[in-house]
């Protein structure tokens, strides 16, 4: 179920988002899909800005500060829905007045439980630390080769006390 989030709930995502672009600018906005334009992706950047996790765009990050919601120990974002979600964002100029955040820190929606920290089958969370995402990372890349085209794992997002509902 969470797999198919990923691939197909992130499908319909870069598929809405184009949608609202064009309809953003047939009315008259500048508007583009930052993960979607390639003048966004760190694949541009050349060797030396590259990092072992560069990203120029998060949407997680965008909608951290569009209030939305915090991150919690596995770096997911905690929504007023949960951790298990997709986002997608767009930047233009049309004028949006802006709403109260509920929350002051990047972590107020996180209980610290560690939940997601025992869930973690690559032991890439803790509460201590946080997460690891090479650990991650190399436990994606080990259970990709066997499940391509589908992959990844999402078991820090599920049976958890924020998993459908702030903690």
């Amino acid at each position: 179920e969470w797999l198919h989030g990923r691939i197909e709930g992130q499908a319909f995502i870069n598929k809405l988002s184009m949608h609202l672009k064009s309809a953003l600018i047939n009315e008259g906005y500048d508007s583009i899909v930052p993960a979607l334009d390639e003048r966004f992706w760190s694949k541009n950047l050349g060797d030396q800005h590259k990092a072992k996790f560069t990203s120029n765009w998060s949407e997680r990050h965008a909608a951290f500060v569009c209030g939305l919601g915090t991150f919690g120990l596995s770096k997911g974002l905690i929504t007023s829905k949960g951790v298990a979600g997709r986002f997608g964002s767009i930047i233009t100029n049309l004028y949006l007045p802006p709403d109260r955040r509920g929350y002051e820190n990047i972590y107020d929606y996180c209980s610290m439980c560690g939940k997601c920290a025992k869930n973690c089958p690559a032991n890439a969370i803790s509460v201590e630390k946080g997460k690891d995402h090479g650990l991650c990372f190399a436990f994606l890349k080990k259970t990709s080769e066997k499940y391509k085209p589908r992959y990844g794992c999402g078991k820090c997002q599920v049976d958890v006390p924020c998993e459908s509902k702030m903690p």
